[in-house]
């Protein structure tokens, strides 16, 4: 699944977002001709589905036309959303929305209209038989998650995505430093023990250094997670431009446009090409003699560790260049 960041606005400032950052960096919306471009490299990639991200992606004018072009031409449509759309939006996107994600906060965080307003929408995709995963992201800010689960129950849900907060590109948002992620993996498994004894499924969206946590804990979470890891893997974000990256968080591993490239599966052994160098570094020594490194694990989250190195050793970050020699 790739990753389409239709637009950078936000009608949201969430203290961990690594993405806002962005909208100086893409101040314009995805334009017309450029999504059906990209619609026609997926089409020619095969690609089984496709994420509309942002931003918050409800306010490009143009989505519901977008994601009804995309899942007619065969790829299931997930929508990552805060929610927080125009009421009769609901109707028209559950045709062919295949999974919504919500990133869903605490409820006593929003504002009056914005509490009604996710109330009214959650409410409307419930009696359309919407599917709704929840999202979750752990912040030192934000660890709880007794509302989620209590949201859960009122509308229904049964899966959620959830992750730590990776540093912004400056590191200028809420998210977890490596020193913190020992104390928070814990707190997540607690978590997820919650959400199973609900009947609630639950996945890791990137990675989790697995020496973090006890055997039995990362037993626990390989078994019962709908994805868990200790590598990660291109995300292949792609910006309103058709250039694209990594990752948010590592966005300087870029390539100037998706659409040169012959399909995804090049773009994505592109991207693992351009991280190689780095992907084994910034770890202390003990992952050297640990079994697991270089073969289940990578010592932490690229991003993460990059910026962990800067702190302890105060050296300049290591940047890998996006645009190696292309093989189209």
């Amino acid at each position: 699944m790739i990753n389409i960041f239709v637009t950078y606005r936000c009608n949201l400032s969430c203290s961990y977002c690594f993405a806002r950052e962005l909208r100086e960096e893409h101040p314009a919306d995805i334009r017309d001709e450029a999504f059906q471009r990209l619609l026609r490299w997926m089409k020619g990639s095969t690609l089984p589905a496709a994420a509309f991200i942002g931003g918050e992606p409800t306010l490009h004018e143009r989505l519901a036309e977008m994601i009804e072009a995309t899942a007619g031409a065969g790829i299931a449509v997930v929508l990552f959303t805060n929610g927080l759309f125009p009421h009769d939006l609901a109707d028209r996107l559950s045709r062919s929305v295949s999974n919504f994600v919500v990133n869903y906060n605490d409820p006593h965080t929003y504002a009056t209209e914005h509490k009604r307003l996710l109330h009214a929408n959650l409410s409307r995709l419930v009696e359309l038989d919407a599917r709704i995963t929840f999202s979750k992201n752990f912040s030192s800010e934000h660890p709880d998650y007794d509302y989620l689960l209590d949201g859960a129950a009122r509308y229904g849900v049964r899966s959620v995505r959830y992750d730590i907060s990776r540093p912004s590109g400056s590191a200028a948002n809420d998210y977890v430093s490596m020193g913190e992620t020992r104390d928070l993996t814990s707190h997540i498994v607690t978590f997820a023990r919650k959400c199973e004894a609900r009947g609630i499924r639950t996945g890791l969206d990137c990675c989790l250094r697995l020496c973090d946590m006890p055997a039995e804990d990362r037993t626990y979470l390989e078994r019962i997670s709908m994805k868990f890891t200790g590598i990660c893997h291109p995300s292949i974000d792609i910006h309103p431009d058709l250039s694209a990256s990594y990752c948010l968080p590592m966005r300087d591993v870029r390539v100037p446009d998706v659409t040169r490239f012959a399909n995804s599966e090049r773009l994505m052994h592109h991207f693992s090409a351009a991280v190689r160098p780095e992907r084994f570094q910034n770890v202390p020594p003990e992952c050297h003699v640990c079994p697991d490194f270089k073969r289940f694990c990578q010592g932490g989250c690229l991003a993460l560790k990059r910026h962990s190195h800067v702190a302890a050793f105060h050296a300049p970050r290591q940047v890998v260049s996006g645009v190696l020699h292309e093989r189209y």
